[in-house]
């Protein structure tokens, strides 16, 4: 378990203004932010790269502020991956492991063993001049996996990746989790990744996190609703599909879609709220989703009121005009009907 308690440095245009944080143990955390919001300055904190000026970092009950890096337990991944350019993928591996004094027999079952989980045994006799950018993503992974480390920090691990490669990277990461059941903190800005992996996110504004918890929860943040835009972002699980459509059970509530999917997979979906139709009665069409909600919270944008929502476990955003917000009688506590198209909802992940 890691705990940020209330740090503060102060780098000019990256800043720490009494950040705290908290990932349990197996969980993985995902912090999103703008850039210049402190996000990387927050994770080389944790790492041991640089000491604050004020504040505590807690690893398993123990303060480590004062610990060296190699002393703390926790493995750093950063943008640039960082591997030793004159040595072997097997050597970058190793290097962890001969740091730690291991033989040279169990470096040997480590290595091949969290080679193979990465699929890159194929690689250990190459150096990194000659891997793409997914190869060098995967060492930098294994180098920093094959030690068990107490917390793996990723800074923006997928964005030297080509679009096409992000979501197999993502994929990549989720199974090694859900199998090796590691604590991770990992920074991004990445909306889809982030609903991808994230068991718990927080958001991290001018050196604060501004809100930690559930994804949901997080989003609807006024901080997170301005930089990532007011987009309903879901992650649900296929729970059946043909005949042109497909319905996602989000936090156990039946979304009709026409996206591409399997059965039983796991996908992201996007909601604009333009797209989320408030009223007084339940819609007619059978093309639209229509949910019973309760109105929690009204935000000004503009000429537009953004309406926020909520149905069991399910939040939704929508926009309305001004005057559509007098006619509805708008106010938290309110009971109306949201209603959208099944054609409305995109896959992004």
């Amino acid at each position: 378990m890691i705990v940020v308690e209330n740090l503060y440095l102060d780098l000019g245009k990256f800043k720490l203004q009494g950040a705290s944080l908290e990932a349990r143990k197996g969980e993985y955390l995902v912090v999103l932010g703008p850039s210049g919001a402190g996000k990387t300055l927050l994770l080389e904190c944790i790492a041991g790269l640089r000491k604050p000026v004020r504040g505590r970092i807690i690893v398993d009950g123990v303060d480590v502020t004062g610990y060296p890096p190699e002393k703390r337990g926790l493995a750093y991944v950063p943008q640039d991956y960082a591997l030793w350019p004159h040595m072997t993928v097997y050597n970058n591996i190793a290097y962890p492991l001969r740091c730690r004094k291991f033989s040279e027999a169990e470096i040997r079952r480590k290595v091949e063993w969290v080679a193979e989980e990465l699929e890159i045994s194929h690689l250990l006799n190459r150096k990194p001049e000659s891997l793409s950018g997914g190869e060098k993503q995967r060492v930098a992974l294994a180098r920093a996996l094959v030690w068990s480390p107490k917390a793996i920090l990723l800074d923006e691990p997928t964005a030297a990746l080509d679009p096409a490669l992000k979501s197999s990277a993502w994929k990549l990461l989720k199974r090694l989790h859900l199998k090796l059941k590691f604590t991770a903190i990992h920074v991004t800005h990445n909306l889809a990744e982030a609903a991808t992996l994230a068991d718990k996110a927080a958001f991290m504004y001018n050196g604060v996190i501004v809100k930690q918890g559930g994804l949901d929860d997080v989003l609807a943040t006024p901080e997170a609703s301005m930089y990532l835009g007011d987009a309903n972002v879901y992650r649900g699980r296929v729970i059946r599909c043909g005949k042109g459509e497909t319905i996602v059970d989000v936090h156990g509530v039946k979304i009709v879609t026409v996206v591409d999917a399997m059965l039983g997979e796991e996908v992201v979906l996007m909601l604009r709220p333009e797209d989320v139709l408030l009223l007084k009665k339940p819609a007619l069409s059978s093309a639209r989703n229509t949910l019973k909600v309760i109105i929690e919270e009204l935000e000004s944008r503009g000429p537009l009121v953004l309406v926020h929502a909520k149905h069991g476990g399910l939040r939704l955003k929508a926009y309305v005009t001004r005057s559509s917000s007098e006619h509805l009688e708008l106010r938290p506590g309110r009971q109306l009907y949201v209603s959208f198209k099944a054609t409305a909802i995109k896959r992004i992940a």
